[in-house]
């Protein structure tokens, strides 16, 4: 693509930026997304997941959400179930909407070949959504702070005993906001 067609492009997506908004503040927003997540002893993992976003007040929300990553390298398949605080901070117009929070999530470990419990962990994360009216896409990084107790295992988790799965995650995904 040329530099006139890169100009053009980058035109378009800030008029409908500017034309639109995220339709943020109270309410409650659905969406899925895709995931990432560097584990450390488990490797890179890659999924996805759902999440249903509640906003009782303008700036405050409530976010629950379910995903799968699979650990292709240690044939570790994991589950977070998790919760999550946020501040939204709103700019142009609601149009983009900064946010942090921290969350705690119930993680469900399946390895082939292994035995790890399931276990409690949690996570600050920082992202921004970008409003299409009702439709919004996101992005976010987060860090996970997670341990997790090998019963059992083959392989690359042999010798490991507690498996360190601390790492940083990203997702990228659309909302639906109701």
């Amino acid at each position: 693509m040329n530099a006139k067609g890169i100009a053009a492009l980058a035109t378009l997506a800030i008029l409908a930026v500017v034309g639109s908004g995220c339709s943020h503040g109270r309410g409650a927003e659905l969406g899925a997304f895709g995931s990432s997540l560097d584990g450390d002893d488990f490797g890179q993992g890659y999924g996805g997941g759902v999440k249903l976003e509640l906003n009782p007040l303008d700036r405050v929300s409530l976010d629950v959400r379910g995903s799968y990553i699979e650990f292709s390298d240690t044939n570790v398949d994991m589950i977070p179930l998790e919760v999550a605080g946020l501040l939204n901070f709103p700019m142009l117009g609601e149009r983009i909407v900064p946010y942090a929070g921290a969350g705690v999530g119930y993680y469900l470990f399946e390895g082939r070949g292994a035995d790890i419990d399931n276990e409690v962990g949690f996570f600050p994360l920082a992202g921004l959504e970008v409003g299409l009216q009702r439709l919004s896409v996101l992005a976010e990084a987060r860090w996970l702070f997670l341990q997790a107790d090998v019963d059992r295992a083959k392989a690359e988790l042999a010798n490991v005993t507690k498996a360190n799965v601390d790492g940083l995650g990203i997702n990228v995904g659309v909302l639906y906001r109701f």
